[in-house]
């Protein structure tokens, strides 16, 4: 054994790799620790002449928002596009989700109970405790009518309150794309290449706010072709370009399987933040490999972030409901 780390989900384990102990072999006998030793193994991964194996423990620690925002200092003299997400197991530091580090545009996954309602609040708590409401806009879509979000309202952050309309939400994420258009001729106005020079000059012309659309549950409207065909046109449209125009795509659903997610779509939503899913298949699709499916749930994360070197294993912190509740308050306090 070349170290042991007790995270709040696993013990993690290195053992000097050799002939007699590969990673194909831990995985043939997963089950016979199962059965035989009560061993639950999450994870096999290779590393540099080891093999890293992850072992459930039978009590999992509770990781805590306020624990976890505690060692947090973001830079926010010009608005932070670093959002603190969750923590990672290999070496307790913090997972950022970033559009400007990482691709512009990410698909949240996971099933009832994996923690994905806590991770997208997560993210909208990071958005809006870390910029100011002109720093950023968050525009929140969500087919399930906003039973999540409740304790948003009044956001001042929010655009439009919560959208849980097919046809408003069309029209809102069409408008994306002018502003986009828009977006691009005040930085060619002002002779910089994206919004983050923009925003850091003394004189602009004008400044933006960074744009974060969140869309919630999406596989359920892709269901209807014309929703479908106009979320892929758009998506498309976006793309890369995006970036330097400072909009961020967040899609959110159950089950992204591949009827509901056509591959140009996938191929745009370039992060990947994975809860448990229900199948390997699924996994494939929205992690692009297996192992998803052995999460733990209650937050247990996979992410693979573009720029970052294979999938990262973490934990995203609870938050309590008061919690979000007085952070709100403090945010609607700040603009009067």
């Amino acid at each position: 054994m070349l170290s042991k780390i007790l995270t709040p989900n696993a013990a993690l384990l290195k053992f000097q790799g050799s002939a007699n102990l590969t990673v194909e072999q831990v995985l043939k006998r997963r089950s016979e620790f199962l059965t035989t030793h009560g061993l639950n193994v999450i994870s096999v991964r290779a590393a540099p002449g080891a093999v890293a194996i992850a072992i459930a423990r039978p009590n999992r620690r509770i990781l805590h928002l306020p624990e976890v925002w505690k060692h947090w200092n973001p830079n926010c003299l010009h608005g932070n596009h670093d959002l603190l997400i969750a923590v990672k197991e290999e070496d307790s530091a913090p997972l950022f989700l970033s559009p400007k580090s990482n691709a512009p545009h990410t698909l949240i996954a996971g099933s009832t109970g994996s923690g994905k309602s806590v991770l997208m609040q997560n993210i909208i708590l990071s958005i809006a405790c870390t910029n100011t409401s002109e720093q950023a806009k968050i525009v929140l879509i969500d087919p399930k009518l906003g039973v999540d979000y409740f304790s948003f309202e009044g956001l001042p952050h929010l655009q439009g309150g919560i959208i849980d309309d097919q046809q408003n939400s069309i029209l809102t994420l069409n408008e994306l794309v002018g502003e986009m258009n828009r977006r691009y001729s005040v930085l060619k106005e002002n002779k910089v290449s994206n919004i983050f020079d923009l925003n850091k000059k003394p004189n602009p012309t004008e400044r933006l706010p960074f744009l974060w659309i969140i869309h919630d549950e999406f596989a359920e409207w892709m269901m209807t072709p014309q929703y479908a065909d106009a979320v892929s046109d758009i998506v498309g449209r976006l793309g890369v370009k995006a970036r330097a125009a400072g909009i961020s795509l967040v899609f959110a659903a159950q089950r992204p399987d591949a009827n509901v997610m056509p591959m140009q779509l996938r191929a745009n939503l370039g992060n990947r933040l994975v809860l448990r899913v229900d199948s390997e298949g699924t996994s494939e699709i929205s992690l692009g490999e297996k192992g998803a499916e052995r999460l733990l749930g209650k937050g247990h994360l996979a992410a693979k972030l573009e720029g970052e070197m294979g999938v990262i294993h973490a934990q995203v912190p609870l938050v309590d409901p008061m919690f979000i509740a007085t952070l709100v308050a403090a945010c609607k306090e700040e603009i009067k």
